[in-house]
C-alpha cells in the first residue's frame, strides 16, 4: 500500500473475505498533543492528526483477516465506505451462503479522497450470487484525449468503472 498510496489515491473495492463489524478504522481521538510530553517532537513533522466519523455494520463479527484489514487501512489512511454513506448508511450485508449473512465485500478509498464520494451503494441480493453487487459513486474531473492511435483500433471508452 505505501508504494501505490506515494503514486496517488487508492480505491480498493472487491471480495476481502475479511469481516470487521463496524471496528473502527481510524485512530479515535487523535491528536498532536504526544509531542507536548517532555518538550520533545515524537511524531514526525508530515503527521495527519485521524479524524472521521463511525460506520455502521449490520455485521457484528470480526475475524482474523478483519483484524489485518482495519490494521491496513489504520497505517496506510484508508477508510471504508461500507456503512458510512447514502446507498448503504446501515452497513448491509453483502454475503448470504447457507453458513448465514455477513459483510466481506467492500469500498476502501484514501482518507483523501472522502470528500469525494457521492455514495456507495449496496444492491438487493438475487438469485446469481451469493454477494451483492457494491457500487461507488465519486465526483472526478475527466480529461478526453483524441489520439489518432485510437481511432481505427479496438479500444473503447469507459464512462463508469
Amino acid at each position: 500500500m505505501n508504494i501505490f498510496s506515494k503514486k496517488g489515491k487508492v480505491v480498493l473495492l472487491g471480495d476481502f473475505n475479511s469481516r470487521t463489524g463496524d471496528k473502527l478504522d481510524y485512530i479515535k481521538d487523535d491528536s498532536l498533543d504526544i509531542n507536548n510530553f517532555a518538550q520533545t517532537n515524537l511524531l514526525p513533522d508530515e503527521y495527519k492528526i485521524d479524524n472521521c466519523f463511525n460506520r455502521y455494520s449490520c455485521d457484528k463479527v470480526v475475524n482474523g483477516q478483519g483484524v489485518n484489514l482495519l490494521d491496513l487501512s489504520t497505517s496506510s489512511s484508508l477508510r471504508i465506505l461500507n456503512g458510512r454513506y447514502i446507498g448503504d448508511i446501515m452497513g448491509n450485508f453483502t454475503c448470504m451462503t447457507s453458513n448465514g449473512s455477513s459483510v466481506v465485500d467492500y469500498a476502501i478509498v484514501s482518507e483523501s479522497l472522502l470528500s469525494s464520494v457521492e455514495y456507495f451503494k449496496t444492491h438487493e441480493f438475487n438469485y446469481l450470487s451469493d454477494h451483492v453487487k457494491i457500487e461507488i459513486f465519486l465526483k472526478c474531473m475527466q480529461r478526453e484525449y483524441n489520439f489518432d492511435i485510437f481511432e481505427n483500433s479496438n479500444w473503447s471508452s469507459y464512462k463508469s468503472f
